[in-house]
């Protein structure tokens, strides 16, 4: 097995919207492949027991990598970790939009004419994300795809658009042209040239899916990430700690550095941000998270973290309310489904931030100087 520093400290440090490209792809070799030892640092380098060992099992798929790491009191299910990874085929296999026989790429060549049939996780992952974007008042919306497409981020070659190009694409986006048949589970759009893209919130899906699967085999400690913006925990990385597991918030733009840890327990988080995906035109950074409400880009956090008790969930909220900014999310706070979230505002200096947060955050090694809003 192949050995390196593993920190399981620095998930959560990515935008989770970026687009997925059947290009990049990759098959996973033999299972001695598939897995290796590494060390755990620790937020807490006092307690000895922070840096056990950890086995991490990993899997590319959905443009990505995904990983399971297993505690030492879970390494006898390697094999249940590996078997569990490759379930991804079938998930990517049924949600990417880069596969003309996939079910999504189904629905969206029939919907504009007729009801098309979806099958019923399909269909269930739909209506969840219809919820998030009545929750979030729009700002979350699978019909986004051409605004993304019209800036350029679909093959990651940013620029900007005219005004009658974003006209041209807004022209076919609004969730709220979605009709959904419930009890014939068939969806329909109402707008030509309509489709749906389900990148921002499949991942999640994905990792729900896998967790459900380790834990139905027996497995109670482990922890799933998805190109490390998405994060499930569950269990504990100490046996028998009720400490659950250490999870680190990254600096939005330089992702080695750590700002904060936070414990995570039996919960999920997503990092939305457009840190990494941005280009600059005249003078003016444009990041590469589309508000689908205006056409344009919007955020004015760079970084955005949310906790919930589901992958999915968090990586659908995290985008919607990043979208949205912190004037509107202050007035959704007061929602019962606002989750817990971890902000991260830009300097004056460059890359100079500050961290905050909104809710009661348990950190393992708190942010100098952090705010509770």
């Amino acid at each position: 097995m192949n050995k390196k520093p593993q920190n399981p400290e620095e998930a959560g440090n990515q935008s989770h919207d970026e687009p997925a490209s059947g290009d990049q792809r990759a098959q996973v070799s033999d299972v001695d492949d598939r897995h290796k030892t590494t060390p755990s640092s620790s937020l807490r380098p006092e307690t000895a027991s922070e840096s056990a060992i950890l086995t991490e099992v990993t899997r590319k798929a959905m443009a990505t990598e995904f990983a399971i790491l297993l505690p030492p009191q879970s390494l006898d299910s390697v094999e249940l970790a590996v078997t569990t990874l490759e379930k991804l085929d079938q998930i990517e296999r049924t949600l990417t939009i880069y596969n003309d026989g996939s079910e999504i790429s189904k629905i969206n060549r029939i919907a504009g004419q007729r009801p098309a049939s979806a099958s019923c996780p399909t269909f269930q992952l739909i209506e969840r994300a219809l919820q998030w974007s009545q929750r979030t008042r729009g700002a979350f919306d699978i019909t986004a795809g051409p605004l993304v497409k019209a800036w350029g981020f679909t093959e990651r070659n940013g620029r900007k658009p005219s005004a009658d190009e974003v006209k041209t694409a807004l022209a076919k986006v609004g969730y709220q042209h979605l009709r959904l048949n419930r009890e014939n589970q068939t969806v329909q759009f109402d707008l030509p040239e309509m489709s749906i893209n389900l990148g921002g919130i499949g991942k999640g899906d994905a990792l729900d899916q896998i967790a459900d699967e380790l834990r139905r085999g027996g497995l109670d400690d482990f922890l799933i990430h998805g190109g490390s913006s998405s994060v499930l925990a569950a269990g504990d990385q100490i046996a028998n700690s009720g400490l659950g597991w250490a999870i680190g918030i990254a600096h939005p733009t330089k992702p080695k550095r750590r700002l904060a840890g936070l414990r995570l327990r039996n919960q999920a988080l997503a990092t939305s941000g457009s840190g990494k995906q941005f280009f600059h035109h005249r003078g003016k950074r444009y990041g590469h998270v589309i508000d689908p409400r205006t056409g344009f880009p919007a955020g004015d956090l760079a970084s955005l973290t949310v906790i919930m008790d589901s992958a999915a969930d968090a990586d659908a909220c995290g985008t919607g309310l990043f979208v949205t900014g912190t004037n509107e999310m202050e007035t959704l706070s007061s929602e019962p489904w606002f989750p817990h979230a971890v902000l991260i505002r830009n300097g004056k200096r460059q890359d100079e931030v500050a961290v905050s947060c909104i809710g009661e955050i348990e950190w393992a090694a708190p942010p100098p100087d952090q705010l509770t809003a």
